[in-house]
């Protein structure tokens, strides 16, 4: 599963990243990451009703919690958040980790015009569910 070698072009970090994460999602999905295919209206989060879902309540638990804490004490929740920011962070780390994995060979071999602009450059399916677990953590 883990692959260590000297950093390269390839291998930016010197240990290859991809099969770790591969694991971590096939153990949770029940898939590999490279079956995942994005499709548009019915995909989770690329549906009208699934955002408006999700819009509606976010303005409800924040307008709503806003009134109902309106004259009460604030709740301490400090070990609560540090643990959630902790949490996105090492997240987010990691997903950084990956999309550099996979864009630096990209853009050293092709360029950035390339890696940004064309279908065939920037947008194979390591990156596209990488692209999709981001927007996952954002939601």
């Amino acid at each position: 599963m883990i692959q260590i070698g000297p950093p390269s072009l390839d291998r930016p970090f010197g240990i290859y990243l991809w099969p770790i994460f591969e694991r971590i999602f096939s153990s949770i999905k029940g898939y590999e990451p490279q079956d995942f295919e994005f499709v548009p209206h019915q995909t989770p989060i690329s549906t009208h009703k699934s955002v408006a879902f999700s819009l509606i309540a976010y303005y409800i638990i924040i307008l709503g919690g806003r009134e109902l804490m309106k004259d009460r004490q604030a709740f301490k929740l400090n070990t609560w958040f540090k643990l959630h920011n902790l949490t996105l962070t090492v997240i987010s780390g990691a997903l950084l980790a990956l999309f550099l994995e996979q864009l630096i060979p990209i853009i050293a071999r092709q360029g950035i015009f390339n890696a940004i602009c064309k279908y065939e450059g920037g947008w194979t399916d390591k990156l596209v569910i990488l692209y999709y677990v981001r927007l996952y953590f954002l939601f």
